[in-house]
């Protein structure tokens, strides 16, 4: 029972670090981009909408998914002077709250650990008690 409980505490510990490493290097990533993601965005917005989608929605749907996004993109883009200087604070933030999961987490198994080795202990307690 210990076992098992050390092993999905390592592995959720391994995938908490994956998912803040790589959310990490997007926020990193994003904050390099600085005017040029507007510019990115800006091109999404006009592409042309692929035929085979007319399978999946109809012509309405589409039409303003799209106008949602242009809509988006134009709001990033009135607050993307705002926005690029506190990008540079995304990833370090978000390896703070990795600290705070991980102390959960190791925190969690911990008491975990300590419950499983009190059911054992209540066990042979109980088995010595009704063997006499």
């Amino acid at each position: 029972m210990k076992i098992a409980l050390a092993i999905a505490t390592v592995f959720l510990a391994l995938l908490w670090t994956g998912f803040i490493g790589l959310s990490a290097a997007l926020a990193s990533w994003v904050a390099g981009q600085g005017v040029d993601l507007q510019g990115g965005l800006q091109t999404i917005a006009q592409w042309p909408l692929p035929p085979w989608i007319a399978l999946w929605t109809d012509a309405g749907t589409a039409e303003a998914v799209r106008a949602t996004i242009v809509w988006s993109v134009e709001m990033l883009a009135a607050v993307m002077p705002w926005i690029t200087p506190l990008l540079d604070w995304v990833a370090p933030l978000l390896w703070v709250i990795w600290a705070f999961g991980m102390v959960g987490l190791v925190v969690l198994a911990a008491v975990g650990l300590l419950l499983i080795g009190r059911m054992r202990k209540r066990a042979t307690i109980a088995r010595t008690r009704y063997a006499d």
